[in-house]
């Protein structure tokens, strides 16, 4: 009789781990689960005049509900605007508080967010302070978020603020830390919930303590317009604490429960110039309950999984994978199997060597330097501009600082005088706005003053003459710049160095024509889709992509003029919301699969022997069929990376001359 007796599997092991909570003071937790806000205080103010407010909870996901507050328009203009507040009860000095905001009607003039010392609740009595984001701030969907502090049920005095616009249809989650007199905000993507979009603060004093809670209220000027007079907003996952939360590594996460979650990423996401040797990298909170997480690793579309590796460290999983490659970008997702909340996280970096970008076989066009003089040109221009001391460095015959362009040859821009000094520091002469970093900071009221514009990550070639990253901001829709190159002969792919506040396109073309003189020819060779990346100063690299939505290739030698196009139409929603920092031309490179990895089995003479693929073995759906040998056999099940945490064996039984196993994959 022939014998089998060992059978070992390849795969991941579950590992159950815990973590402690922090102390639970005055520690508020709602995710709203339960249909019902029980513990909550409702406010609505108009009740007099029969525009009541009405608090719901709609689904918002399967097994999850939400927090809806809805403040119809009143009758009457006296009543003030419609406005809704709920609170919860404990009365808080320093504090910490989060909460996700899930849906918003972004066309209507409404304020919502986070009430925080707030007191003397009632019809034009309430004071405290107000965290608020308004989707119309400004015209063309321009929006911010605020601190407020609030005195007879009205807004005061704006004591922080930054320039934000969210994107419809992502969730995001709102994190707020007061401390003293110092209020700190930070707004994070759910995609991305390891670092904030923006983080900004205020400091007043007025106020030292009082309940927190949620509210909205419309801010226009239609405050009795049934359909646009109105405030709806939907939250969830309501969180505040008397103490912050040091004990993990990211506040965002703090108040949830029973869900692993991605709370560090290296490299972070948007981040420049990273080494591919150092690997890619996430931490992940396994809370009380969890015995590990099931890892998927997409990068740029490829399915990466089988490639990584797993430990843990206490209370998180780390997850690896080493093989990035140099001089790359990367769109990377990591999923959670299970996670109803944040399952999914999406960031880029890319890991460019910045020899390799001052190499010959890279073309590097900064957005500055277009052409001047009708068609003219600098093949490879050195670093130009200006120090802090307002010393120009490079001001001679190979550089593009303070070259005059044409209008309608070399450039379109709406105006045709130059900015202020600050928005046309670079090219003095032209209406183009060439400017050291952002015009938009991310805190637009500090207690110091605005802060500086804010800059891209600098590259070595500036820094090594004390310059700034120059970009073009203030653009809007159809404007236009050309560049004129010499490019060695190649295909090549196209990245555009840019931070945008709104989703729009940007196109590339070629001047087919004479690029000296006006009514030029152009045929289109892609487009870069810009995300919101939230903040005119979080830049990343977007791709140039065809109408079928791959990455373009373009068959380049010789001189070439190209042109930049900010969309199509002169449209407030995209207007002035994109800082173009430069293009980036880079020898095409194809990224291949992994072999996808099949099942197989190994055997050895003895138990602790070298195994060999078994020849001869049947693989069908849920069996294997091994033929029998003469001498006795041992055997390894190799499962892949992807079917390991669900394959099991179901039996094993000898049927004639053959082992037949059975299992579960």
């Amino acid at each position: 009789m022939k014998q089998f007796r060992h059978f070992l599997c390849r795969g991941a092991v579950a590992v159950l781990l815990t973590f402690t909570t922090l102390t639970q003071a005055q520690v508020v937790f709602d995710d709203f689960n339960d249909g019902n806000d029980d513990g909550w205080e409702q406010f609505s103010p108009l009740d007099i005049v029969g525009a009541s407010s009405v608090f719901t909870f709609p689904d918002v996901g399967e097994g999850n509900k939400g927090y809806r507050l809805f403040s119809p328009a009143p009758p009457v203009p006296d009543a003030g605007p419609g406005r809704s507040f709920t609170y919860r009860t404990p009365v808080y000095s320093d504090f910490y508080a989060a909460v996700d905001v899930l849906d918003w009607v972004n066309e209507v003039d409404q304020a919502f967010g986070l009430i925080l010392r707030v007191d003397n609740i009632g019809l034009g009595q309430t004071t405290g302070y107000v965290l608020n984001y308004d989707p119309q701030q400004a015209s063309g969907n321009r929006a911010q978020i605020h601190f407020n502090s609030v005195t007879g049920e009205a807004a005061v005095e704006t004591i922080g603020a930054a320039d934000i616009t969210l994107e419809t249809g992502h969730d995001y989650r709102i994190v707020v830390e007061v401390a003293g007199n110092t209020f700190t905000g930070k707004v994070y993507d759910h995609l991305d919930l390891s670092q904030p979009v923006v983080t900004y603060s205020g400091v007043d004093e007025t106020y030292s303590e009082g309940m927190a809670g949620l509210f909205n209220y419309y801010r226009g000027g239609e405050a009795t317009d049934s359909d646009i007079g109105i405030a709806d907003s939907t939250f969830d996952n309501y969180y505040t604490s008397a103490e912050t939360p040091a004990a993990i590594a990211n506040e965002a996460y703090y108040g949830f429960s029973g869900e692993p979650y991605v709370v560090a990423l290296s490299p972070a996401n948007r981040s420049a110039y990273q080494s591919a040797t150092d690997g890619l990298h996430a931490n992940i909170l396994l809370p009380e309950g969890t015995s590990g997480a099931e890892v998927t690793l997409t990068l740029n579309g490829i399915d990466r999984t089988a490639q990584i590796s797993q430990s843990t460290d206490g209370n998180k999983l780390k997850v690896s994978y080493d093989s990035l490659e140099a001089n790359r970008v990367y769109d990377a997702v990591l999923e959670l199997t299970g996670n109803q909340n944040v399952g999914r996280t999406e960031w880029t970096f890319d890991t460019f060597e910045q020899s390799y970008l001052t190499s010959n076989e890279v073309m590097v066009i900064e957005a500055e330097d277009y052409n001047y003089n009708g068609g003219s040109y600098i093949n490879r221009p050195v670093p130009s501009g200006f120090k802090e001391s307002g010393q120009s460095v490079n001001s001679g015959d190979q550089a593009y600082l303070d070259r005059e362009g044409i209008p309608d040859v070399d450039f379109f821009d709406y105006s045709d005088t130059a900015g202020e000094e600050a928005l046309a520091i670079y090219r003095a002469w032209d209406p183009v706005n060439t400017q050291a970093g952002s015009s938009e900071t991310a805190n637009v009221a500090q207690p110091d003053g605005q802060d500086p514009a804010v800059n891209d990550t600098t590259r070595n070639a500036s820094l090594d003459v004390r310059l700034p990253e120059y970009q073009v901001t203030g653009t809007r829709g159809g404007e236009w710049m050309n560049y004129t190159r010499e490019f060695p002969d190649g295909e090549y792919h196209v990245y555009l160095r840019a931070a945008s506040r709104a989703t729009q396109s940007i196109y590339l073309d070629q001047v087919s024509g004479n690029s000296s003189g006006t009514n030029q020819s152009t045929d289109r060779l892609g487009t870069f889709h810009m995300p919101n990346m939230g903040i005119k100063s979080n830049y990343r690299f977007v791709a140039l992509k065809g109408e079928d939505g791959s990455r373009v290739k373009l068959d380049l030698n010789g001189k070439q003029t190209m042109r930049l196009s900010i969309g199509t139409e002169d449209d407030d929603r995209v207007n002035n919301t994109t800082s173009l920092n430069y293009l980036l031309f880079v020898p095409a490179t194809e990224e291949e699969a992994p072999p996808e990895e099949t099942l197989s089995i190994a055997g050895a003479a003895t138990v602790n022997g070298d195994y060999t693929e078994v020849t001869g073995a049947v693989f069908e759906p849920g069996k294997i069929t091994v033929p029998a040998t003469a001498a006795m056999q041992f055997f390894k099940i190799l499962v892949p990376a992807a079917s390991a945490a669900s394959f099991a064996i179901d039996s094993v039984s000898v049927q004639g001359d053959a082992l037949t196993i059975t299992y579960t994959p």
